[in-house]
């Protein structure tokens, strides 16, 4: 029987067209990327040079320096992400790269988590992350996430979550499974950061016009609209979801800056437990 099926199965393959899941994509081109990685290759040469000459002063440190000018970067940490980590507060972060972000927060917390699905980015976050603390100041965990989950060993034990320049890159369903893993993370009345791609602001949509597909190397596209209801479904009440852009930092034809070039949807919602789960 089992030879017969092997068999069925061999016969039918050519005709099966196989498509690599959300994750899948993005663990492949996310490890190639951090992998080829360096400030002196042409093409991360290339995306550096649609930012202006704020990069020319000084190399690029971390993985994904190439995404953004610091300004814009430094305005979304102070105003959307620094605010909400308590004092000796346990945080992660979905989509942590190459550590840009987290170098910066990491000295907030008690215990920072850094959970990716790329090994690679995993290894540009450890190095990045070990040059600016000691283990005495933070105790920092390293998570290669094999699925759209978080680790079980979070549950309830999260003060603050974010996942910045990460769900763009994520279809929807995707970003409903972690809306969904984060609030299972969280502490009650605690917080969680999402920022995604944004098709409705003019920028996006001048974006996604060009584009010929979603893709992982692009963007996914979404809605703040749309995210609300999907953090709704997902048992959050989002009360602070904000479209905005600053695209006016970054040259036409740049990647994306820390906001896409494009105006993305703010997701800090306050999750309580067991009442519904406010923003």
């Amino acid at each position: 029987m089992a030879d017969s099926v092997a068999n069925l199965l061999q016969a039918l393959a050519p005709s099966v067209a196989y498509k690599e899941s959300n994750l899948q994509q993005n663990k492949k081109v996310w490890n190639m990327y951090a992998k080829d990685w360096d400030q002196d290759t042409e093409w991360v040469k290339k995306m550096t040079a649609n930012l202006g000459d704020e990069w020319s002063s000084e190399p690029l440190r971390y993985v994904g320096d190439e995404w953004s000018d610091r300004e814009s970067l430094t305005q979304v940490i102070d105003e959307f992400i620094a605010p909400y980590i308590p004092s000796g507060g346990v945080v992660a972060e979905l989509g942590v790269g190459g550590g840009r972000v987290a170098v910066k927060i990491v000295k907030k917390c008690k215990e920072l988590h850094c959970l990716d699905i790329s090994s690679e980015m995993l290894k540009r976050a450890k190095k990045a992350i070990s040059d600016v603390i000691s283990e005495e100041e933070t105790s920092v965990f390293f998570h290669e996430l094999s699925a759209n989950e978080l680790p079980s060993t979070l549950d309830q034990r999260i003060d603050f979550i974010y996942s910045f320049d990460c769900l763009p890159h994520c279809d929807q369903h995707t970003i409903f499974s972690y809306l969904k893993e984060f609030i299972r993370a969280l502490k009650p009345g605690c917080h969680a950061l999402v920022h995604t791609s944004c098709i409705t602001s003019a920028d996006g949509f001048a974006r996604f016009a060009k584009q010929k597909e979603a893709s992982v190397q692009g963007f996914c596209w979404t809605s703040p609209d749309t995210v609300r209801f999907l953090a709704r479904q997902a048992g959050a009440v989002c009360g602070n979801v904000r479209e905005r852009s600053l695209s006016c930092r970054l040259r036409a034809g740049a990647r994306h800056g820390p906001l896409g070039a494009l105006s993305q949807p703010l997701l800090p919602p306050r999750l309580p437990r067991p009442a519904p789960h406010r923003c």
